[in-house]
């Protein structure tokens, strides 16, 4: 037997051994294709999709899932397709993609949404459509490069129609305070890490229940930064993380204008808070039919039991009666029978 037989013959005996100790991989241990998780939170149907290297939204989810977190994958573009099948999302979590290209329609369909997280992808605008979603009130797309955003928010309709509370755009390249409009419920704004120029207190008059904004690592001259100051604590707006290069000395300080008079609302300020007030006036409008119908239903429900009760009363005194009725007969005709079957009774 030559060295080819030989070699043959020990291949022959030592494989099967070592897939019994488990030297050599088997099919079974083949690493099987990641799937997306499914997970209950608060009651609602979500997807944990994160770092699964994903280049397109997954499409065999479950139609009725409320939460998709697909962060940290490979994801480039968006369309219409993408969620046509998901119309009853949330929450939507898109952080850490490669995502350039938003289509028209994508998020149009999304009329639940109420919370979008796009930060840390390549976009280069905020998809329109996003301000015309009747619930979001959550928008996060901070580290994008959104330069030019003020050009595009000026194609956007205004008022904006999605009751958007907190915006995080930090990190975006911006030159400006970009002009949302009128939002009246917004509490919070993150503008940090932007190199903004000619920041002016004016530009916070649209958001006019405006609590908190993150001014952080964001350069100002001496004056606009007492400016700043001046009109956030006139209006009780809690600047987080402070301001950078706000030191002054009393000299720089002397040369800014007057302070009280430069930092003046806009007439926007008073449309936004007559907005706000006319939401709120409604909401307790409908708070109150709520109360109203819900205690005329509770008095027709108290008032059917009642009817039921009473109704249930007289056929007992009816059957009560009749009896009494049918014995006296009874005993006039002295029919003994009928006697003793309701003495039974």
């Amino acid at each position: 037997m030559g060295w080819r037989g030989f070699a043959w013959c020990l291949l022959i005996t030592v494989l099967p051994l070592t897939v019994v100790l488990g030297l050599t991989p088997r099919t079974t241990d083949l690493e099987t294709p990641k799937r997306c998780n499914l997970e209950r939170v608060f009651k609602r149907i979500g997807y944990n999709c994160a770092k699964m290297d994903l280049k397109e939204i997954p499409q065999f989810l479950k139609s009725s899932m409320e939460i998709l977190d697909a962060s940290y994958n490979r994801i480039r573009d968006l369309n219409p397709r993408s969620f046509a099948r998901y119309t009853d999302l949330q929450y939507l979590y898109l952080a850490e993609n490669m995502i350039q290209t938003i289509e028209p329609g994508t998020f149009t369909i999304l009329k639940n949404l109420e919370a979008i997280d796009l930060s840390y992808n390549a976009l280069t605008t905020i998809p329109g459509e996003l301000f015309s979603l009747p619930l979001l009130r959550n928008l996060y797309i901070y580290s994008n490069n959104l330069h030019d955003l003020a050009v595009d928010l000026e194609a956007i309709e205004k008022p904006i129609a999605a009751p958007l509370q907190l915006i995080n755009i930090a990190d975006c390249r911006l030159n400006t305070v970009p002009d949302f409009g009128i939002l009246p419920d917004l509490w919070h704004m993150n503008l940090s890490s932007n190199p903004l120029q000619q920041v002016q207190p004016q530009q916070f008059s649209s958001l006019c229940n405006l609590k908190t904004v993150d001014l952080n690592n964001t350069k100002m001259s001496p004056c606009a930064c007492q400016q700043m100051s001046f009109y956030m604590r006139r209006r009780s707006i809690v600047i987080k993380n402070g301001m950078t290069n706000c030191d002054s000395s009393v000299e720089e300080l002397l040369n800014c204008p007057d302070v009280v008079n430069s930092t003046r609302d806009g007439t926007e300020y008073d449309e936004c808070n007559a907005i706000r007030e006319t939401k709120i006036l409604n909401e307790k409008a409908t708070s109150t039919w709520m109360v109203v119908a819900l205690s005329i239903l509770a008095c027709l429900v108290i008032f059917i039991v009642l009817l039921c009760l009473c109704h249930r009363r007289n056929n007992k005194n009816t059957k009560k009666n009749q009896k009494v009725m049918d014995v006296k007969m009874a005993e006039e005709n002295g029919n003994r029978d009928t006697l003793l079957s309701y003495e039974k009774t």
